[in-house]
């Protein structure tokens, strides 16, 4: 029974074409050189090094890809799992890129951030990014991002109680 279940779960791979396989790709980005500001902290501006580690799936030619990314430095650790990005050269070799998404933001000391509420210590907010990916070829590309994320400070992410998280990222990736 369970190799018939198994043979289940893989004829898809083995019945799909080459062809749809190669008009999709899931890229993979890895940047160690970053900055960020955050505004609106109880100790004033807060600002340091960052590193990021990214991904991104899109299909050939198309004008829209999904991605997310991970940041983290000494002070904080934010992420955001989905946001929509609009690609207006699609696949050319030079990918400009401005995107939309939600993030979450966990402070690594209580001075930095507001407490969100008692029981959690992250906050939810908004992100705009934009950024431009350059292909080197053989899969690889250059990327670089700047980001523009805001935070509610309190349990509720509509609140008009803020904390503005400005960012930007240098780095190389992969596409499989």
């Amino acid at each position: 029974m369970r190799r018939l279940v198994l043979l289940v779960l893989l004829i898809p791979s083995l019945v799909t074409s080459p062809a749809w396989a190669s008009s999709q790709s899931l890229g993979f980005t890895v940047a160690p050189v970053g900055a960020f500001l955050l505004t609106g902290t109880p100790k004033g501006r807060v600002a340091g090094y960052a590193a990021e580690v990214g991904w991104s799936y899109r299909h050939a030619d198309a004008l829209a890809e999904v991605g997310g990314h991970v940041a983290s430095s000494q002070f904080l650790t934010t992420a955001t799992p989905v946001a929509v990005r609009f690609t207006p050269l699609r696949d050319s070799t030079i990918r400009p890129f401005v995107g939309l998404g939600a993030s979450l933001l966990v402070p690594h000391l209580q001075s930095v951030a507001y407490q969100a509420m008692a029981s959690s210590n992250m906050l939810v907010g908004a992100e705009l990014s934009g950024g431009v990916g350059v292909e080197l070829g053989q899969g690889f590309f250059l990327s670089t991002e700047a980001r523009y994320q805001s935070f509610s400070t309190q349990g509720d992410p509509l609140s008009g109680e803020r904390q503005e998280l400005g960012s930007a990222f240098v780095g190389v990736g992969f596409r499989m």
